[in-house]
C-alpha cells in the first residue's frame, strides 16, 4: 500500500510540473486577444507620420481583431483574414496555408508589432473608426490597410462599408 501511494505522489507531482511548464511556455493567445489598432510607426504617433507622409490617418492605419480561430486586419480598403498560429513571442499569419506576417509580442509593454517594407508598426488595444476625423473609438467598424500584412495592404478588399460580422 505504501509503494502505490508513493507511486502515485510521485506521478501527481511529475504531472504538476509538467503542468506549470506548459503554462510558462504557452503561447500568447490569452494576452493577444481582441481589438489591435496602430499606435505608432516607427517611433512616431500614427497621426504625425500620416501628415508627414501627406496622406490621411485612414490611410495608413489598421486595425486586428485576434480570435482563438481567425485573425481579421481591417483598414480603409477592405478586410483580409488570416489564420493565428499563436507562439510564445507573438501571433503568425497564415492564409490558404501561406504563412504572410507575424504580429510579435512584447510581454513588457503589452503591445504587438508588425514590420511593412521596413516600417516598424506598433499596435495598442483598441479600434479604429475609419472616417471618424482620426478619432479612436471602442467599436469594430473599419475597412483594410493598403495590404496584406508583411505586403503592405489587403487587395482582395472584401468588407462591404457597413457590413458586420
Amino acid at each position: 500500500m505504501k509503494k502505490v501511494t508513493k507511486k502515485l505522489a510521485l506521478v501527481l507531482v511529475a504531472a504538476m510540473v509538467m503542468g506549470m511548464c506548459l503554462v510558462g511556455c504557452g503561447s500568447v493567445e490569452k494576452d493577444v486577444l481582441g481589438d489591435w489598432m496602430v499606435d505608432t510607426v516607427n517611433g512616431t504617433a500614427i497621426g504625425e507620420y500620416a501628415a508627414a507622409a501627406g496622406v490621411a490617418e485612414d490611410q495608413m492605419q489598421m486595425n486586428f481583431k485576434i480570435e482563438s480561430k481567425k485573425v481579421t486586419q481591417t483598414g480603409v480598403n477592405g478586410s483580409t483574414e488570416y489564420e493565428p498560429k499563436f507562439r510564445t513571442d507573438g501571433v503568425e499569419l497564415h492564409k490558404d496555408g501561406t504563412h504572410q506576417a507575424n504580429l510579435l509580442w512584447d510581454k513588457d509593454s503589452k503591445v504587438l508589432s508588425l514590420d511593412i517594407n521596413g516600417a516598424k508598426y506598433v499596435f495598442k488595444k483598441g479600434s479604429y473608426t475609419f472616417g471618424s476625423a482620426a478619432q479612436p473609438s471602442g467599436g469594430e467598424e473599419g475597412g483594410a490597410e493598403q495590404g496584406g500584412a508583411e505586403e503592405g495592404g489587403a487587395e482582395e478588399g472584401g468588407a462591404e462599408e457597413g457590413a458586420e460580422e
